[in-house]
């Protein structure tokens, strides 16, 4: 691998990368006194000669032009040089450079592992950039994850994806979702045989979560506890309980956050069963970031995908930072610290999947809630019927 970097100045050239490259040539400079290796040479270099400058021998050199068909006039050197380009590469018989891999511009969800494939590493969600290997997500590990992005970024693509691999993973008897979807871009594109129980407002989510902290505090381990009981977490018996929040900015207002209740117990998430998945718009997020419940999870050391979004709004998730990128694209952080480029897969993304959700328009079919805050948990688990929102059958359904 060769590199060659040109400079107006030095000072452009950052010292630590300077330091690096040996290998230097000198042109004329604007300002013989920015030369590094003689001034006097560099002042006596003519100026309206291009090619002519110095090495660090303190001589005097010419450039030669980049072109072989013997033409010296430099109004066409580009497509001289071109021309230069493609006889080099076709005269060449060796085995030519290796292409640079890049991330695909789209990734359908069918090319990554089944959520059952991996068990001991968890869920697939895209592939990295270095070896283009699939990014999995393991909820065992740390129960948090974020998702941070702007307008049609593609995160409610990416909760869709993660609810696909979660119930590919595991049998309803052994995971269920509590979700909290207010714009109803979610709904009807989470299995229904894994839905526990859908608050696409408000008042329903902040019931949904005093009865969830319920569960927290009946999931405790007890004094009496052995530590075998702690190593496998069998004191306590049911499914797991994913709760996926999208839109978490309305959520989380100035007039309360539902999620509020479980700020106590999200230290014992991973040990209760509990996991956390939320998105939430990449605008205004650093601000929120010193909201109660956010700023735990963080403490936490939470894992997540930070997508486009603009770099003003600082650090999101550990140093990741918003970036311009294509629908779908982002960077991750796992819970070990490792920080890989990535592309979520989908088969929506961007506005392919707010087309598709404006398409579905805002409404939902018949809503069914149980009155008591703290049985409807109980009920579910036990074996009753679990109560959801309610929507007509789609046609569309893919994730």
């Amino acid at each position: 691998m060769h590199v060659v970097v040109s400079a107006a100045r030095y000072m452009e050239v950052r010292a630590a990368l300077k330091d690096q490259i040996l290998g230097r040539l000198e042109l004329r400079l604007g300002d013989a006194m920015d030369s590094e290796f003689d001034r006097k040479v560099a002042a006596n270099v003519p100026a309206g000669v291009p090619g002519r400058g110095q090495v660090a021998e303190k001589l005097h050199f010419m450039g030669a032009l980049p072109r072989i068909d013997s033409v010296a006039d430099v109004a066409d050197l580009s497509d001289g040089t071109a021309a230069f380009v493609a006889a080099v590469r076709a005269a060449w018989t060796g085995a030519p450079a290796p292409a640079v891999r890049l991330l695909p511009r789209r990734l359908p969800a069918e090319q990554l592992p089944k959520g059952f494939e991996f068990p001991h590493r968890g869920v697939a969600i895209g592939i990295d950039e270095t070896d283009l290997e699939p990014v999995f997500v393991d909820f065992d590990t740390d129960p948090f994850f974020l998702v941070f992005g702007e307008s049609e970024s593609g995160k409610s693509n990416l909760l869709r994806l993660i609810a696909k691999q979660i119930a590919e993973r595991y049998s309803p008897d052994e995971a269920k979702f509590v979700v909290g979807d207010y714009r109803r871009s979610l709904l009807g594109a989470l299995p229904e045989s894994h839905l526990l129980e859908y608050a696409p407002m408000a008042s329903s989510m902040r019931m949904h979560m005093e009865a969830l902290a319920g569960v927290f505090a009946r999931r405790q381990p007890p004094a009496d506890v052995t530590p075998q009981q702690l190593h496998d977490r069998s004191w306590w018996t049911g499914p797991q309980i994913f709760v996926v929040v999208d839109d978490y900015d309305l959520v989380a207002t100035g007039a309360g956050n539902p999620l509020a209740p479980l700020a106590e117990y999200l230290p014992f998430a991973r040990d209760t069963g509990v996991r956390f998945v939320i998105a939430r718009g990449s605008a205004g997020a650093s601000r929120a970031m010193y909201e109660t419940f956010m700023q735990r999870i963080k403490e936490l050391g939470a894992q997540g995908v930070v997508l486009s979004g603009d770099p003003a709004e600082g650090d999101l998730i550990g140093p990741v930072r918003g970036h311009p990128m294509p629908p779908g694209g982002g960077t991750s952080r796992a819970a070990d610290g490792g920080i890989p480029s990535c592309r979520p897969a989908g088969c929506r993304s961007g506005a392919d999947a707010a087309r598709h959700s404006r398409s579905r328009g805002g409404g939902c079919g018949e809503h069914r809630f149980v009155p008591s805050a703290g049985e409807w948990l109980t009920r579910s688990l036990a074996g009753a019927v679990p109560v959801r929102c309610r929507a007509e059958p789609r046609t569309e359904r893919n994730l």
